[in-house]
């Protein structure tokens, strides 16, 4: 029942302006790192994934973080920070990531680089802050690639919503998670099926070894 709320509620449309402009093919990749928030990622939680992927999800979306940068490529961090008054959400979600809580930081294992932006949401999509499309835009970027939670709410949702908007997109599959395998599993058929490139962290860290 939750899971299932969890992405109505993330699939309700954000408040994002037009776009800026269409990404250029040829444009650098940016790593999104997506919700990796104590209340999602640590089993103390108020709304955890399945708790056997968190270790192997922040491992995983740990190593793209230090391939990106090890390669130079750009990198956004992005947190839920949901309002109070946001009541049936709230109900939902059982009170997570609520903004200024601390279940809403992000959690202390995740990798941070040094100078890299954070940009706060309160709908799944990451677009609906359009101060990312700013960054993204500021730094030609042409491909996004995703690491992060939910894979069949807020993930599904930026990958759509950047899609829509001219970019490629890639999802690291051991790098996101979901309440469950079965539900993970899913997500990356949908995402699939929509148009996204679906690969591993290693794959991520092969190509870019190869572009040095």
């Amino acid at each position: 029942m939750f899971t299932c709320a969890l992405a109505l509620l993330a699939s309700i449309p954000g408040d994002a302006p037009a776009q800026l402009r269409t990404p250029s093919p040829v444009g650098g990749a940016a790593l999104l790192v997506l919700d990796l928030q104590v209340d999602f990622v640590d089993p103390a939680g108020r709304l955890p994934i399945s708790r056997d992927q968190i270790s192997p999800v922040l491992a995983a979306a740990n190593r793209a973080i230090g391939a990106a940068r090890s390669g130079h490529l750009a990198a956004a961090y992005i947190g839920n920070e949901y309002g109070f008054w946001d009541i049936p959400g709230n109900w939902f979600r059982r009170g997570a990531a609520m903004k200024n809580s601390l279940g809403s930081a992000l959690d202390p294992l995740v990798t941070r680089i040094a100078g890299a932006p954070y940009f706060a949401k309160h709908r799944g999509d990451a677009f609906s802050n359009d101060a990312l499309e700013r960054f993204l835009v500021s730094n030609d970027i042409g491909r996004v690639v995703l690491a992060g939670v939910y894979a069949d709410a807020c993930i599904y949702c930026t990958a759509r919503s950047a899609i829509n908007r001219g970019y490629r997109v890639t999802v690291l599959a051991d790098a996101v998670g979901a309440a469950s395998d079965e539900d993970r599993r899913a997500a990356l058929l949908s995402l699939s099926r929509l148009g996204v490139e679906v690969e591993t962290v290693a794959d991520f860290e092969s190509e870019i070894a190869h572009q040095r």
